[in-house]
This record gives structure tokens, C-alpha cells and sequence, in this order.
């Protein structure tokens, strides 16, 4: 698995609010786009047919350390870091 950052504007874009930014762990781009669509759309109780993927912060890989941006990490190890921090 590769990992790659995937950046979702949902509907909190028309309120000014920015687009978040998810770090995930799939085959392809095509595959991390639709896991982070998804879960973004679960997570702020949103309709997929409302969510743009932002294709100019979508890529493989990780951000760059300066990006200027906050990102939530879904990768298995981080979540089960997260868990057991108890930060979940």
C-alpha cells in the first residue's frame, strides 16, 4: 500500500470554512480518493454527491513539512497510536 494525501471540500466550504486534508493508505489515487471521500462523508454527516476532491492537494505521499496546512492521519498505525494514547 502507498500512501497519499487527499484533500475534501464538503459542504463547510460555502461558510468559508477550509477543505480538510486526509492522509491514507490505498493502491492507487483512485482508491485513496474514495476512502477519504468516504470517510469524510461519515465523519461530518455529509452526502458524497456534495464533496469536491481538491486536485491541486492530492497526491502521493505525505505533505510537505512546511505545507501550511493541518492533516488527519488515517493510516492503521496511526489510528492505532491514536487508540491507544486514548485519543481517538
Amino acid at each position: 500500500m502507498k500512501t497519499f494525501t487527499v484533500t475534501v471540500a464538503g459542504i463547510e466550504r460555502f461558510d468559508g470554512e477550509a477543505p480538510y486534508t486526509w492522509i491514507v493508505e490505498a493502491s492507487d489515487v483512485r482508491s485513496a480518493m474514495n476512502k477519504a471521500m468516504a470517510y469524510h462523508a461519515l465523519s461530518q454527516d455529509q452526502r458524497i454527491c456534495d464533496l469536491e476532491i481538491d486536485p491541486l492537494h492530492t497526491f502521493e505521499g505525505l505533505p510537505p513539512e512546511n505545507c501550511g496546512y493541518n492533516w488527519n492521519d488515517l493510516r492503521p498505525a496511526a489510528l492505532e497510536a491514536n487508540d491507544v494514547d486514548g485519543r481517538v
